[in-house]
């Protein structure tokens, strides 16, 4: 099983963690401790949008309903149906501040 790591930049400073490349970018997130928001995590409600900064996702079968094309034009992505295909960097990630 590969894995890839991730690099989180968020209000509170940076933080790195791995996720399997079989697994979503939001269960890594929610799994190292971070407080996303994620209430539909099936794309979408989009409120766990966050930017991809460097590195590459796919949604698989799935479609980003939760984007606005200017989003997307933006680096937006999923989490919660992205898979990494590689090392990630992400920013603007969507906290749960009432957790």
């Amino acid at each position: 099983m590969s894995s890839h790591l991730i690099h989180i930049h968020h209000r509170d400073g940076d933080t790195h963690i791995t996720c399997a490349a079989e697994s979503r970018v939001l269960d890594a997130l929610n799994q190292s401790g971070l407080a996303v928001r994620k209430p539909c995590r099936n794309g979408v409600c989009g409120l766990c949008r966050c930017r991809l900064v460097e590195g590459d996702i796919t949604y698989q079968w799935r479609v980003a309903h939760g984007l606005w094309q200017e989003d997307v034009t933006a680096g937006y992505i999923l989490p919660c149906i992205a898979y990494p295909l590689g090392d990630l960097t992400l920013e603007d990630i969507a906290l749960d501040l009432q957790r």
